[in-house]
C-alpha cells in the first residue's frame, strides 16, 4: 500500500465541505470550553512557563511580527474559527478583519464574542475559502490562514483565490500541518491514512509541496519556517486538558463527534512526537 501526500485520497469538494461544516458546528462550542477562545497550536519557548492561552498568543504575535502588522491593515482570516484570531488582530493591532468559515455555528459564536468586547472592526460571514465568492479582486493586505488548509479539499485553488483578493503587494500567511514525507508505504501509509480519516483532512502535503504550490501560483516566497519544536506541547496539553472530562462530560459539551475527537487527539500527538508531521509557516507576496 501506498499513498502520495500530495493529492486527496477522500470524498469530493463538495463532500469535505459539508462534513468538515458539520464538524465544527457540532464540537466548537464545547471544546471553547476545554480549550478555550482559540483551537489552534501555542508557540512553546523553553526559557518560558506558558498557560495554553499565553502560548496560543505568542503563536499570533510571532505571526504578527513576521507580518509587521500596521493598524487599519485589511485582513481576510480564512477558516477563522471561533474568531479568536480575527478578535485578537482586531483589538490589539487594530486591523480591519473579515473572518470566514464553513460553520454557520462558529460564525454565530464570533459574532456574538466581537458585540460582547464591543469590537467593531471585524465581521464574520460563511464562505467557502476555495471560492471566497463575496470577495472582490485585490481587497485585503493579507490573507490569514492558520491551520484551516489542512482541510481544504484543493490547496491549489485556495491558493489561487488568495492571490486574487490580495492588493498587489500584498501577503499570505500559511501555517499549517505538513507530512514529513511526499509518500508513505506499508505500515506508515496506513498510519497516515488514519490520522488524515480522524481529521477529516482529504491530504496532507510537505512543506516542499506547500512551497512548489506557493511560487507556481504567482507569489515570491518570504519565509518557509518550520515551527514543529516549538507547538507540539500543543498535545500534550490538548490530551492533558481532555483527559479531565469524563466520557458523559465530553458527549454532553460536544456529543458523539466530539467524544471520537477527543479520543483521536492522541493520534495527532503521536505523529508530531514521531516527526511524521510539520507545522510548517509559510510567508508570501503578491508580486
Amino acid at each position: 500500500m501506498k499513498i502520495k501526500t500530495d493529492q486527496p485520497f477522500m470524498h469530493d469538494s463538495a463532500e469535505i465541505a459539508n462534513i468538515v461544516a458539520k464538524f465544527w458546528d457540532q464540537i466548537s462550542e464545547g471544546w471553547r470550553k476545554i480549550w478555550g477562545p482559540h483551537i489552534h497550536h501555542g508557540f512553546y519557548e523553553v526559557d518560558k512557563s506558558l498557560t495554553p492561552l499565553e502560548a496560543q498568543e505568542n503563536l499570533i504575535e510571532k505571526l504578527a511580527d513576521i507580518l509587521h502588522l500596521a493598524p487599519q491593515t485589511h485582513i481576510l482570516d480564512v477558516g477563522c474559527g471561533m474568531g479568536g484570531s480575527s478578535l485578537y488582530l482586531a483589538k490589539k493591532y487594530h486591523a480591519q478583519v473579515l473572518g470566514i468559515t464553513l460553520s454557520p455555528k462558529q460564525v454565530r459564536l464570533a459574532t456574538l464574542q466581537s458585540r460582547l468586547e464591543n469590537i467593531a472592526n471585524v465581521d464574520f460571514k460563511v464562505e467557502n475559502a476555495l471560492s471566497m465568492s463575496s470577495c472582490d479582486n485585490n481587497t485585503f493586505d493579507i490573507v490569514w490562514s492558520l491551520e484551516s488548509c489542512e482541510q481544504f479539499y484543493d490547496k491549489d485553488l485556495f491558493i489561487k483565490q488568495a492571490l486574487r483578493v490580495l492588493k498587489p503587494g500584498g501577503q499570505l500567511m500559511l501555517a499549517t500541518w505538513c507530512s514529513s514525507q511526499d509518500e508513505y508505504e506499508g505500515y506508515l501509509a496506513k498510519k497516515y491514512r488514519k490520522l488524515c480519516l480522524a481529521f477529516d483532512l482529504p491530504y496532507m502535503p510537505t512543506m516542499a509541496h506547500y512551497r512548489h504550490l506557493i511560487e507556481v501560483n504567482g507569489f515570491t516566497l518570504q519565509s518557509m519556517l518550520d515551527w514543529s519544536k516549538h507547538v507540539e506541547k500543543s498535545w500534550d496539553v490538548g490530551v492533558s486538558l481532555a483527559s479531565t472530562y469524563s466520557f458523559l462530560q465530553l458527549f454532553k459539551l460536544a456529543g458523539l463527534r466530539g467524544l471520537r475527537f477527543a479520543s483521536q487527539i492522541k493520534m495527532m500527538q503521536e505523529a508530531f512526537h514521531q516527526h511524521r508531521v510539520k507545522y510548517g509557516v509559510f510567508l508570501a507576496t503578491k508580486t
